[in-house]
């Protein structure tokens, strides 16, 4: 099957939260009256609000129905929608859906950003739909109703809630609301120490409490798979996680910046106004702001995030990447999300045991680790290790639930990390490598494949993903071991040179910005140069009698999702086409350049090759299933000079480059793009 459109936003889902400038009420619902000494609403499987009494009382719903105690303020409404604090506490647990007033039923989905399936995965998160004016009434008579999929692995599908919001937004112009100046910052303002915010009264409407957030990257707590974002979370509708809040004096908080990590783009801060009247205005944003220090904070989120990770099923481990000098650090933190905590049995950093256990039972957590014992770090792959919960007086427990995204891991550094390009020695999967650090991205070079298995992107997203397992299973191996870049040759003795993984390469640096490899029969060689913008490979010796290709198999934006990426070339344009190579869907051409990415992110990869030919390329999508393009996962599948039938056409010498390019204007993507590769090509690198 083709899709030749780009694939839409549901409009039901991911409705943007409040953001500058909007006018608000949120009406919130607690689940106050559970029958359980337990402070959540259960949904689906046999305590199921709508069917179990001994949960919650039967007196409280209409076969699931929850009237919402509160009169609705519809007048001057544009839009509405609902939120949720929401838990997937079960894994396999699906089709979670949401009803108002008898009205069509509405999708609550997973977070977008997780693996695919996200209902693999523990979460909590903060979902939220749009609902229609029409559905709601300006009474105390609206309901809502949930449920979940009856099917499930084990037979108890279930959601927790702890909160839910409707929020209803007003006219600004019509609606009457406090207003106020954010003080204590400037547009474009280097920041320095730990400013003192505060907000200037304006407005006949006073201010009962005023809560500042940031757009910044920063540790995940609101579960949804984005590190830059607007921060906060909450608990059963209070705010956490952000800057801070005030209710008094001048509203002032001390904005502390210490662990802020260093930013790849300019940070935001605004201010969230509560009136007298029970009315939210966000002060429009202080914008252009970054940090002044002496030192670096370097976030490392997890990946190779474990499924279904409750301890009592198994140990389980997770991996955290650390790409800063370690001489010059001083100390680390480790922070996630968990349910359960109390039946946790440890928790080891590269071995290392840094955590033990601590309360609720059943209930959530937020963790917070600071240790000085850097010496647990190693440059590259780290690896955190849960322990098993083994069984209690002779019966299975809960056992802790660690939720997506699992540990996050900031280092702080004694200097500002350079922001030029620093080859260091590492590991990846267990293999040697080095690890190229510069300004717009991060390159994993495996020293014995003599390819890249690594490219993360400055938001941590990885374009390639490589992994060593399953290996050369097709097409399931399109989500491992197929994935890499150049992957020059394919056939003859010296198949697999220039892909990682395999062992047919000796690698050097040398110099301080360029890496030699050479294949271990002196047939081959090619040398990486990397500079603060780009990379680029130039293939100094081919063996005659051996055609090779450059291949691009890998991970756009780090992710797999046919359809909502897209492809442009030299010869074709931009396109959302998503050709599916396992039913025989390839597109040959001839291309001289070309660029890949997805509709949600920020970043595109940009590949050129410096000669031009008359040499057949190819693009396509492998899923690593027989389900093609709808498996969970699997890798683009991009050459220069490959022909149908998988066979490599180049014989000479040639010079490829590649960059990682900040989009800018949806409708000028691909001229931004011509016009990189052409001035990219121009370089001498």
């Amino acid at each position: 099957m083709r899709f030749a459109f780009l694939l839409l936003f549901l409009t039901t889902q991911l409705f943007a939260q409040p953001r500058p400038g909007d006018v608000y009420r949120d009406y919130l619902w607690l689940p106050t009256s559970i029958s359980e000494d337990m402070p959540f609403l259960r949904v689906g499987g046999k305590l199921d609000y709508a069917t179990s009494d001994d949960h919650f009382p039967n007196h409280l719903h209409d076969n699931g129905k929850i009237q919402l105690p509160f009169s609705v303020d519809l007048k001057y409404a544009i839009r509405a929608e609902m939120n949720f604090q929401r838990v997937q506490s079960h894994v396999d647990t699906r089709g979670l859906r949401l009803q108002v007033n008898d009205s069509d039923w509405i999708p609550i989905l997973p977070p977008k950003n997780i693996p695919n399936p996200a209902t693999n995965y523990m979460f909590h998160d903060y979902p939220t739909v749009k609902l229609p004016l029409k559905q709601l009434t300006a009474n105390d008579q609206n309901t809502f109703r949930l449920e979940v999929d009856s099917t499930q692995k084990w037979g108890w599908p279930q959601n927790i809630f702890y909160a839910i919001t409707l929020r209803i937004y007003y006219d600004t112009d019509e609606k009457a609301h406090t207003d106020g100046k954010l003080k204590g910052i400037k547009n474009k303002q280097a920041i320095s120490g730990n400013p003192t915010l505060s907000t200037k009264p304006n407005s006949k409407i006073p201010i009962k409490r005023v809560d500042y957030m940031g757009y910044y990257k920063d540790f995940d707590w609101e579960g949804n798979g984005s590190y830059q974002d607007w921060h906060k979370s909450e608990d059963k509708g209070v705010w956490q996680n952000h800057i801070g809040s005030s209710s008094e004096g001048k509203y002032s908080v001390t904005w502390n910046t210490e662990w802020l990590p260093d930013q790849h783009e300019s940070m935001r801060v605004s201010a969230r106004l509560l009136g007298e009247n029970g009315v939210y205005y966000i002060l429009p944003a202080k914008y252009g702001l970054s940090l002044n220090r002496d030192y670096s904070v370097e976030l490392n989120p997890s990946y190779h995030i474990p499924e279904d990770w409750a301890t009592r099923e198994d140990t389980f481990t997770t991996k955290l990447a650390v790409h800063g000098d370690l001489s010059q650090a001083e100390r680390y933190q480790i922070a996630w999300r968990s349910w359960s905590p109390c039946y946790a049995r440890g928790m080891f950093l590269n071995g290392h045991k840094i955590y033990d256990r601590e309360d609720p039972c059943y209930d959530y957590a937020e963790h917070l680790i600071e240790s000085k014992a850097v010496s647990h770090l190693q440059i590259g792959e780290n690896e955190i290790t849960t322990g098993m919960t083994p069984l209690i007086n002779g019966k299975m427990v809960h056992g802790m639930e660690v939720q997506y995204p699992g540990m996050m891991l900031k280092v702080k550094y004694r200097k500002v990390l350079p922001q030029t390009v620093t080859i260091r020695e590492g590991e990846y999967e267990g293999i040697p490598h080095f690890i190229i650090t510069t300004p717009a991205a991060t390159y994993y070079y495996d020293k014995a494949g003599g390819g890249l298995s690594r490219l993360l992107d400055p938001t941590g997203a990885d374009w390639i993903d490589f992994r060593r397992e399953p290996w050369n299973e097709y097409p399931a191996s399109a989500a491992s071991a197929f994935r890499g870049l150049p992957n020059f040759v394919f056939g003859g003795e010296m198949s697999g040179a220039g892909h990682p993984g395999h062992q047919k390469c000796r690698s050097e640096q040398v110099s301080n910005n360029q890496i030699r490899t050479t294949s271990i029969d002196n047939k081959w060689q090619w040398m990486w140069t990397f500079s603060e913008e780009q990379a680029s490979i130039e293939v100094l010796k081919v063996d005659p009698e051996q055609p090779y290709w450059f291949l691009y198999e890998g991970t756009p934006a780090g992710r797999f999702e046919p359809g909502a990426h897209f492809f442009g070339s030299s010869q074709q344009g931009l396109t959302w086409t998503a050709w599916d190579y396992y039913k025989g869907e390839q597109q040959y051409d001839d291309y001289q350049w070309a660029y890949f990415g997805h509709r949600d992110h920020d970043y595109a990869l940009l590949i050129a090759q410096a000669q031009t030919d008359e040499l057949s390329d190819t693009f396509s999508y492998l899923g690593n299933t027989e389900n093609g393009i709808n498996s969970p996962t699997g890798m683009v599948v991009f050459g220069f000079g490959r022909a149908k039938g998988a066979k490599p056409l180049m014989t000479e010498p040639n010079l490829f480059y590649l960059s990682l390019e900040r989009l800018r204007n949806r409708k000028m993507w691909h001229r931004q793009m011509s016009s990189r590769a052409k001035k990219m090509m121009k370089s001498k690198q």
